[in-house]
């Protein structure tokens, strides 16, 4: 009897830490931090590439347009690679980051396109998106400084 009960001490003992649930989310944790950090050594590579081809650019042919809307994507990216060191660090996605990649984005179709060559369905359509994500980065602010005011708050997220 005593061996059948060590038998199944020693099971449980055995798939205990073959199935450790913690371990298993450390593991996916680092993989997950790692391909972050390819990410990010990939988007600093296509950042260079840009701004070497935006000098060669700029000396063979100067096209304002084109100059603008390599210059904006370059700032998109930065702000890519911005949102992903606030992951690394924290754990988590910077809405307020989200947010104003999602703006400048948008800013820079409508600058490329020009205004002008635009129809009102399509410029109503831009504002609403630009005046719903204005909403979502104030009410991000809000939450922010409610949790600044009472660390109870932010204390309950980890539950």
């Amino acid at each position: 009897m005593e061996s059948n009960a060590t038998m199944r001490t020693t099971r449980r003992g055995s798939t205990g830490t073959i199935f450790n649930r913690k371990r298993i989310i450390n593991n996916l944790d680092n993989v997950q931090d790692a391909l972050v950090c390819l990410l990010c050594i990939g988007l600093l590579i296509v950042m260079v590439l840009l701004l070497v081809n935006l000098f060669l650019h700029l000396q063979a042919q100067p096209d304002f347009r084109q100059t603008i809307s390599d210059m904006l994507f370059l700032l998109i990216l930065v702000e890519l690679f911005r949102l992903m060191m606030v992951y690394l660090e924290d754990h988590h996605i910077s809405i307020g980051v989200a947010v104003e990649v999602t703006l400048v984005s948008v800013l820079r179709e409508v600058i490329v396109e020009g205004i002008i060559h635009m129809t009102w369905i399509q410029i109503a359509g831009v504002c609403a998106f630009i005046v719903s994500v204005s909403l979502l980065l104030f009410v991000e602010a809000i939450v922010k400084s409610k949790e600044a005011e009472n660390p109870k708050i932010q204390a309950g997220h980890g539950h």
